[in-house]
């Protein structure tokens, strides 16, 4: 692999032989850490037999480990015996945690850098642009890969060497945070790192204007939504592209004093019949 160096490379599975004696590698993406060793244990345990297994979660870049073990316990006078999976927390294997380390380190990087840019008014030009557009999540993306592309190469290359290592077949990481707009306001992504191609798989959560107003990006949803807006140009904005689609603002409403807008705004559907 081109972006991490062959002696890294192998240290990981040089680890990984040394702590395979002592602990078996389950993976858990994104799965109850209970249920998965539950199930676990009833298929890989004898009665009477303890083991050392070591949950590897790639999406949440953590490992967890836990002495199993499988034994038969009594139930009501008379009935048989049922098996149950009994667990106690134990320590990770050191090559295992010093791979989640890099994990997370890589991807703690990406967001400082995603967090460290806004995006520009040439790809979105305002908040309110989200509304009812095809277009905007995949700008958004296309900016993100383009600019954050070195960091996603490493966090993706950090992650399938580790699968690669721990026989582990879900690579992606996803990391949730808040980019600024150019333009005023910001957005809450979830960007997850994914294999072929490496790119970032945009989800926009949240969306939010100057005045913290939640913008929708259905137009179904706006009729009668509440919000606040301090001065003309912030309602000027909204209804540039809110209008075009029959929502908006009537400003002959709001009631002005001290240079500001007071009280609640309410977003209308305008009938044009």
């Amino acid at each position: 692999m081109k972006l991490m160096s062959i002696g890294f490379f192998l240290a990981i599975l040089v680890s990984f032989s040394k702590l395979a004696v002592s602990s078996e590698v389950v993976e858990c993406y994104d799965c109850s850490h209970s249920d998965k060793i539950v199930s676990w244990g009833m298929l890989n345990l004898k009665v009477g037999e303890k083991k050392h297994i070591t949950l590897v979660d790639i999406y949440n870049k953590n490992a967890r480990s836990f002495d199993v073990t499988l034994s038969l316990t009594p139930t009501l006078p008379g009935m048989p015996e049922v098996p149950v999976v009994t667990y106690m927390l134990s320590s990770v294997p050191s090559g295992i945690s010093t791979m989640m380390t890099d994990l997370s380190n890589a991807s703690n990087s990406l967001v400082a850098e995603a967090e460290a840019k806004s995006i520009p008014k040439e790809v979105i030009s305002s908040p309110w642009e989200f509304v009812n557009c095809s277009y905007c999540r995949a700008g958004v993306s296309d900016y993100l890969n383009n600019s954050l592309e070195g960091k996603i190469k490493t966090v993706e290359a950090t992650a399938i060497s580790i699968a690669q290592a721990l026989n582990l077949i879900n690579t992606s990481v996803p990391n949730q945070f808040q980019i600024p707009l150019e333009t005023g306001g910001s957005i809450l992504v979830e960007l997850t790192v994914i294999n072929s191609p490496i790119k970032l798989e945009v989800k926009i959560l949240r969306i939010l204007d100057t005045n913290n107003n939640e913008v929708q990006q259905d137009v179904t949803k706006l009729n009668n939504m509440n919000i606040k807006a301090a001065l003309e140009a912030h309602i000027e904005d909204m209804n540039n592209y809110l209008s075009p689609l029959g929502y908006g603002v009537n400003m002959n409403s709001l009631i002005f004093s001290g240079g500001f807008y007071r009280g609640r705004i309410t977003i209308e559907r305008f009938d044009y019949k």
